[in-house]
């Protein structure tokens, strides 16, 4: 019994090794995409819901709601949100909450104030709320008149010897040439343009992450052949210059842009843009806000961005599989290492019996 024991566990070893060494191999290979998979929008809607319950219960929604209301100046794109998710659970703030938010909301909101914010947005983009900019700043950008006003800067820049705006060019460039790009590339125009604005408003409100910057630089220098540029004269010209390969990561980055915009709107798309240190984080953002976009920027804002990111993926069967033959390597060593000291044990206790 003891030998047939040892040849099954020995055997379980043999495949949890074979198990866990292909399982890690597939994962170190393509790591850490690998790992993850994304949920399907009705699960990630449910996780959050019960996410935002829990959070309610604890009081989370009016630590949250308290302190955005102390910060200067206020987001009240984000306290709305907070306000609509305690009114969805029917958990209205406590009254001295309620009495402060009131009165700093009607400060804030009144027409000297207002105004006030709207010249010092029209002097400095970067003093903009996203109120404002959003008001104010995004429907003139989803015209083509900024890209060629940037295509225009560019030039002028490169027959001068000064510096490109590497960044501007690539938002140019693609807002121009969405609706030719995407028809050889994939995709959808409208998110394209409404997602190069976003990013184009975001960048001039000093809100564009370092990582989206990245990827939109890469696409100005390896994305188009610029030595064609002279000779184009409409944006088919441009999208015919294009290199799709290179071209499609800023295409991806700029749709999910696109995408927040039509699930959130204006200003809560900028917001919750923000928050994306690259092109990965704002493909679950996206993701997030089509499963659920009323609780999108209350789920961010309450249970932060790691937790908040973690709704919209769950391990990969790959990960699952090397759990599994971890687990079972563990449990075949622990067996074999039993038997080990049973066999021993016997082996000792018969000596002595035998004097």
């Amino acid at each position: 019994m003891r030998a047939a024991a040892r040849a099954i566990l020995s055997l379980l070893l043999v495949l949890s090794l074979v198990l866990t060494g292909w399982s890690g191999w597939q994962l170190l290979s393509n790591w850490p995409a690998a790992a993850l998979t994304e949920k399907a929008a009705d699960r990630i809607a449910a996780d959050l819901s019960v996410a935002l319950a829990r959070a309610g219960q604890a009081g989370d929604l009016d630590a949250r709601l308290a302190a955005l209301l102390d910060e200067t100046p206020r987001n009240w794109t984000a306290i709305s949100a907070i306000e609509g998710e305690m009114a969805r659970q029917g958990h209205p703030p406590p009254s001295d909450l309620a009495a402060r938010r009131d009165q700093l909301h009607a400060a804030d909101h009144s027409a000297a104030t207002r105004a006030r914010a709207c010249a010092a947005c029209a002097l400095d983009p970067r003093r903009c709320t996203l109120e404002n900019a959003a008001l104010c700043g995004l429907p003139a950008l989803m015209t083509p008149l900024p890209d060629i006003a940037g295509l225009g800067r560019a030039g002028h820049a490169f027959a001068t010897g000064g510096e490109i705006d590497e960044v501007d060019l690539a938002l140019s460039a693609v807002g121009l040439g969405a609706a030719a790009l995407v028809v050889a590339s994939g995709g959808s125009s409208a998110a394209v343009k409404a997602g190069a604005a976003s990013l184009r408003l975001a960048r001039a409100m000093g809100r564009l992450p370092a990582g989206l910057t990245r990827v939109l630089r890469r696409a100005a220098r390896e994305g188009f052949d610029w030595g064609g540029i002279a000779g184009a004269r409409s944006a088919e010209d441009i999208a015919a210059l294009a290199r799709p390969a290179e071209l499609r990561p800023a295409l991806n980055l700029l749709e999910d842009g696109g995408r927040l915009h039509r699930a959130l709107g204006p200003a809560a798309a900028l917001h919750v843009l923000s928050h994306a240190e690259d092109a990965t984080e704002l493909k679950r953002l996206a993701m997030i806000a089509d499963a659920a976009p009323a609780r999108t920027v209350a789920g961010l804002e309450t249970l932060g961005k790691s937790r908040f990111l973690r709704l919209a993926t769950r391990l990969s069967n790959r990960a699952l599989h090397l759990a599994a033959g971890l687990a079972g390597l563990a449990a075949a060593l622990a067996g074999l290492f039993a038997n080990a000291i049973t066999t021993g044990l016997l082996r000792g206790l018969r000596r002595v019996a035998r004097g």
